[in-house]
């Protein structure tokens, strides 16, 4: 063997095992986060909603209070774990369901000429609405909360994984081997769901882990500005909302439920770039 393809292969996996870090690290935070949600299921050091005056604005690294108490003694370590969770959930559920719906759509637009154009023109008017306006007007009339929250992130997202998904199937669609399938006398469903989805799955996971992480700020947003989580629930943004009165004070809540977001978001982005990396077969041709 030459030296030439011994360099030429050490180059190639070096470049694999750097295409794999963001993966790794993505998969590593976002596993972390994920496990201190559902550690915060079964156990939480105090109850988020129980004040205890005589302990209020304890500093970090008190005993029994890790990341110390708000203004109203209330233990930050318990408010971060369940706020996590809660962003967790709301952001998962809502990139799910617009991934199911977004899917389902998609594909009956490429596949039947009939509802492409419907489909199309009713996702573009979902796309022209301001997904925080929209929230609002939610919040204003059926009420603050999760499912309100769930539902108005779902309707922004959703449009997105329509268009994706019916570029993707009609790429798939042009291919000769569809084709030959039809010919064979292959139905609608079954070339559907053999040959369509599979080929774009990839595309369609990568897509749910960038909305996912866009499902978490955008309910640290809509609970910011008081239209998402309320009490007696809690989420991150919703904490940064009750901590705007005490910015200038040293109080743990200006700082802890920021990094939280900062550092879910980034764990998620990674694990979407590292899967787009890993699912591109153009990618594993550059690295070899």
């Amino acid at each position: 063997m030459s030296s030439s393809v011994k360099v030429a292969r050490t180059r190639g996996k070096r470049k694999r095992k750097q295409s794999r870090l963001p993966l790794i690290v993505g998969g590593t935070i976002t596993g972390v986060m994920i496990l201190i949600g559902i550690i915060s299921i079964f156990w939480i050091p105090m109850d988020v909603n129980v004040s205890d005056p005589s302990i209020r604005m304890l500093p970090i690294g008190t005993a029994h209070h890790l990341f110390g108490t708000d203004y109203l003694g209330r233990d930050v370590s318990s408010m971060l774990m369940t706020g996590i969770r809660t962003s967790i959930i709301i952001g998962s559920c809502a990139a799910f369901l617009a991934l199911f719906i977004g899917t389902i759509l998609g594909m009956l637009a490429a596949s039947v000429s009939k509802l492409d154009e419907p489909i199309m023109r009713t996702a573009d008017i979902f796309m022209a609405m301001p997904g925080i306006i929209f929230a609002l007007v939610l919040a204003s009339t059926i009420g603050a909360g999760y499912l309100t929250t769930i539902f108005a992130l779902t309707s922004f997202f959703t449009p997105a994984f329509v268009r994706v998904t019916r570029a993707s199937s009609m790429r798939v669609l042009s291919e000769d081997y569809i084709s030959v399938a039809r010919l064979y006398g292959r139905g609608r469903m079954f070339i559907t769901f053999r040959h369509v989805l599979p080929n774009i799955s990839s595309i369609l996971i990568v897509q749910f882990t960038i909305y996912f992480a866009a499902g978490v700020l955008s309910e640290a947003g809509l609970s910011f500005l008081g239209v998402g989580i309320n009490r007696p629930s809690v989420s991150l943004g919703m904490m940064l909302h009750e901590a705007v009165e005490q910015i200038g004070i040293t109080d743990p809540l200006n700082v802890w439920p920021g990094l939280c977001i900062v550092i879910l978001v980034i764990g998620l982005n990674l694990l979407g770039d590292g899967l787009r990396d890993h699912f591109d077969p153009r990618f594993s041709q550059r690295v070899r």
